[in-house]
């Protein structure tokens, strides 16, 4: 076979393949859109130290006025299902301006009026730009208890910042995402069959 009859050939086998290309695009579903809406972006990675993906919210709107602005981020690292463990959420508030400033023993929250999401373990440190942070580890029971109330309000420093909706989709999502495996779910049937 001569050199131009193969390159011709060639040539008419990847024009026949090529459309069967751009039909598999059309085939593609989009996924479904999320029920959750807020302004958030919550992404996941790789931590190496922890050998895991995390998964991190950042949220670009301040709660609060004034100088008692704060920004909220949360993050957790997914868990292995073989290796039952309670599932932890870590969420963040750090001041917008320096002039924002944490002290130990000045972050609680209120849900609905009443006192909840004990913040026994909370981190103080500085932020980005020189301003305060606070890191409080909550469980997952505690952190859904934040996401159902209607009303959540953070003390900071005697400043109450009350999350918008909009802060409060953004957790609930993270939260959803949070939930333990379904092999560790307990159930009232199973529990009282025992």
């Amino acid at each position: 076979m001569r050199h131009s009859s193969r390159l011709s050939l060639t040539f008419l086998l990847l024009a026949l393949l090529a459309p069967a290309a751009y039909s598999q695009k059309k085939l593609c579903v989009k996924p479904p859109p999320s029920p959750y809406k807020h302004d958030a972006q919550i992404s996941t990675s790789l931590d190496r130290k922890a050998n895991a993906m995390r998964v991190t919210l950042q949220h670009p709107r301040a709660i609060g006025k004034g100088l008692e602005q704060f920004y909220m981020a949360a993050t957790f690292l997914y868990q292995d299902p073989r290796r039952p463990s309670t599932p932890t959420l870590d969420l963040l508030l750090y001041g917008a301006t320096p002039a924002s400033k944490l002290s130990a023993g000045g972050l609680s929250f209120l849900c609905d009026g009443q006192p909840c999401a004990q913040t026994r373990n909370v981190g103080f440190m500085l932020g980005p730009g020189g301003a305060g942070a606070a890191r409080v580890t909550l469980t997952y029971a505690e952190a859904a208890s934040l996401t159902h109330a209607r009303k959540v309000v953070a003390r900071v420093n005697g400043a109450e910042l009350e999350l918008t909706k909009n802060h409060l989709e953004a957790l609930r999502e993270m939260v959803s995402q949070l939930a333990p495996s379904p092999g560790l779910w307990s159930t009232a049937g199973r529990a009282a069959g025992r």
